[in-house]
């Protein structure tokens, strides 16, 4: 370890309660102006090849890369959370047997990647790789959109099954399934069950695309209405309500089957249109998931047929559809039923006609964590092109703010979810420049942990009464170690936690892992491990240990007990003075251009 010491420090924490030691972590936050509990995150859109992948006839190997640069773009900018758009028109950027191959993909619909890929699958593994969870955005009904006119493909359920397709009344381009069409809601529950079993994903969302906006004045589904009424409706308006209520019932169910057969923790939520009904709350105007697109968010809550919402407030604050208001609203609609929010935010506003300035999105995100703002976690950013092109200085702005820090998402509660929490990782140790821990064994619920939580802390009270402190996060990764800066190592004590599928974290943080202050010979010359037990390391990142080296050891009397003189040819030297007692000792280091250094060595 990189420890240089004058002294050792000994501390020891006596603990007297039980219920502090590795328990789950489901405290208040330390202060919610810097949340370790955050969902940060993006849409990524592949519709139109708008955020990815942006050229759909690239070859595989480009779009994975791209892909890659991506999930790296977002880690490095703290986010935690991938939306990915995988069924933007009845298709699939994922190999499936149902569905035809994207357009948006390969560049003709039902025309598989050559070579052959899974972009989900892939996706998957990378995200998970970085830290990132991973959620398959989905369309549910809409099979064209109003710009879309490329050739579908002979599988396309516009050929299979034109009985199921509904035309807007007010753009003929746009063809959505018919939600009153039993079978179509089962279609799509068939859909969601095949993708939830066959991938490692996070969660299922799905966006605002319901009834057509507008788009049912004719009443072209009135036959439908008539047939598929058994239970005596009696308006179509709270029908179609119905019908979308009935196939956000069967996804969350079939989820539901999903997880408890395999061990999954798949979460559902749904970004509906930001206005539930015009004139709620007080002050609120505009078109409405109620009355335009014949959905009822609310009636979801009631019945507890999905984990969170995010509903679109892709407006600013102040005005006719207020952001202050209209969230505030959707947390109180959301506690009542013990879920979470996510707000859907407007990115893209920075750079269209609306020409919001950065500080519109960090004032949004600073209301989101106001004490008030009580069932809301986190937002999500549409869409990823900001971030790549880091608009207004987004990136920037929100890295050295709001963002500063890295988070996770809270664990979904309720029935069905995981809350079984994950063993802590043991033989935590610093080796070297890096700080290691092994994985420990399999939790009572068949989990091993899939990320862990790396703080850093200034001492050991600290690490007890500082445990929900975000600005604690080091960093949040998937593997066994981290490369650490050589002088947190000389001032942390360091504590790492397990992170399971459904984020549930357990972590010791009784027993940080104590770091002897190191002292370095200038500032490029560091020794470790101090204390040693065998061999230690003296390592420069400049030149200086290159060439003749004289070191000499003495004991505290002042004796000489090891002397070396060789040439070095490296940036470090290891020595193992086995001969030497346990005991402190002095080192005495002449350099090649005749300086000499000196510093405090102890055997332990």
């Amino acid at each position: 370890m990189l420890r240089i010491a004058n002294i050792i420090i000994i501390s020891v924490v006596f603990i007297f309660s039980q219920m502090i030691f590795g328990q789950c972590i489901q405290n208040t936050e330390f202060d919610e102006t810097i949340p370790k509990k955050d969902l940060r995150g993006v849409f990524l859109t592949s519709i139109f090849n708008l955020d990815w992948p942006t050229n759909r006839l690239a070859t595989p190997a480009v779009q994975q890369a791209e892909l890659i640069a991506i999930l790296d773009n977002l880690e490095n900018n703290n986010y935690n959370t991938v939306f990915l758009q995988i069924r933007p028109e009845c298709d699939a950027l994922y190999n499936s047997n149902i569905e035809p191959w994207s357009y948006w993909l390969t560049g003709a619909q039902g025309v598989a990647p050559n070579p052959l890929w899974d972009p989900l699958a892939f996706a998957v593994t990378e995200a998970h790789a970085r830290g990132l969870d991973l959620h398959a955005w989905l369309n549910p009904f809409r099979v064209r959109s109003n710009v879309t006119t490329y050739t579908a493909s002979p599988n396309s359920i516009l050929n299979t099954q034109p009985t199921w397709i509904l035309t807007a009344s007010n753009d003929i381009k746009l063809k959505i399934l018919n939600p009153g069409i039993p079978a179509v809601q089962t279609y799509i529950e068939t859909i969601v069950q095949d993708i939830a079993s066959r991938y490692d994903i996070d969660g299922i969302h799905f966006d605002d695309y319901f009834y057509p906006n507008g788009g049912m004045t004719t009443n072209q589904d009135y036959q439908t209405y008539i047939d598929n009424n058994p239970t005596n409706i009696s308006s179509i308006e709270d029908w179609r309500r119905n019908n979308v209520n009935t196939m956000i019932e069967k996804v969350y169910d079939a989820i539901q089957v999903v997880n408890l057969n395999q061990n999954k923790n798949i979460v559902f939520g749904v970004s509906p249109f930001g206005i539930w009904k015009s004139g709620i709350p007080t002050g609120i105007s505009g078109n409405s998931s109620f009355f335009s697109l014949y959905c009822d968010p609310i009636k979801w809550l009631n019945d507890d047929k999905l984990d969170y919402l995010a509903p679109q407030l892709y407006w600013q604050i102040t005005g006719a559809q207020d952001y202050l208001s209209l969230s505030k609203w959707w947390n109180d609609q959301v506690k009542i039923k013990n879920k979470q929010l996510y707000v859907s935010q407007a990115y893209y506003r920075m750079t269209d006609v609306s020409d919001w300035p950065v500080t519109e999105i960090q004032n949004q995100i600073i209301h989101n964590r106001t004490t008030n703002m009580d069932a809301t976690f986190g937002q999500i950013a549409y869409r990823y092109s900001s971030i790549k092109n880091n608009d207004k200085i987004i990136n920037t702005t929100l890295k050295n703010t709001q963002y500063l820090y890295k988070s996770f998402a809270p664990p979904i509660l309720g029935i069905g979810k995981d809350i079984v929490c994950p063993n802590i990782p043991t033989n935590v140790r610093i080796d070297g420049l890096y700080l290691k821990w092994d994985t420990p064994t399999i939790a009572s619920d068949g989990d091993l942990p899939v990320k862990y939580v790396i703080y850093a802390f200034d001492n050991a009270t600290q690490a007890l009464t500082n445990q929900d402190d975000g600005s604690k996060i080091l960093d949040i990764v998937a593997g066994n170690q981290l490369l650490l800066d050589p002088t947190l190592i000389d001032t942390k004590y360091f504590v790492i936690s397990s992170l399971d599928k459904n984020n549930n974290e357990k972590g010791d943080f009784t027993q940080p892992l104590l770091t002897i202050k190191n002292q370095s010979i200038e500032n490029n010359i560091i020794l470790y491990p101090n204390p040693f037990t065998e061999d230690f390391v003296i390592y420069s990142d400049s030149n200086q240990l290159f060439g003749q080296i004289i070191l000499e050891i003495y004991d505290v009397s002042g004796k000489q007990v090891f002397s070396l003189n060789k040439i070095n040819n490296s940036k470090e030297l290891k020595l193992n003075p086995n001969t030497i007692q346990n005991g402190f000792y002095l080192i005495k280091i002449i350099l090649s251009n005749g300086v000499t250094k000196t510093f405090k060595l102890i055997k332990n």
